[in-house]
């Protein structure tokens, strides 16, 4: 198969505000290390002691998302800031469900 066939998976964080982030994309095994790397220290050098990153423009995202979003939590958690996902989509919420992780991330469904 060659490059130009295979779809290209991508996913943004965008800053709207201080501590207020928008997540844009596709969330795969193929963009998620990508998006962690160049987000990290971004998001965690925000000086807001509380953060919300809205979901509800996701494509898509299969389990790595919500590892992501696991590792995010943790990573808030070790810097002393609360952090919560906002309009999880609910395919992605289902996961975190059957997981037993929506008993530990700040999760609020898509309306």
């Amino acid at each position: 198969m060659s490059g130009n066939n295979a779809r290209k998976f991508t996913a943004q964080l965008e800053k709207i505000a201080p501590g207020h982030y928008q997540l844009k994309g596709d969330l795969s095994f193929a963009s998620v290390p990508q998006l962690w790397e160049q987000n990290r220290s971004i998001l965690f050098e925000d000086d807001s002691s509380e953060m919300d990153i809205n979901l509800s423009t996701l494509e898509r995202s299969d389990s790595s998302g919500l590892a992501m979003l696991v590792e995010w939590y943790r990573e808030a958690e070790q810097n002393n800031k609360k952090i919560t996902f906002l309009n999880i989509p609910q395919q992605m919420y289902d996961i975190a469900r059957v997981s037993g992780l929506d008993e530990i991330l700040p999760l609020v469904l898509q309306k």
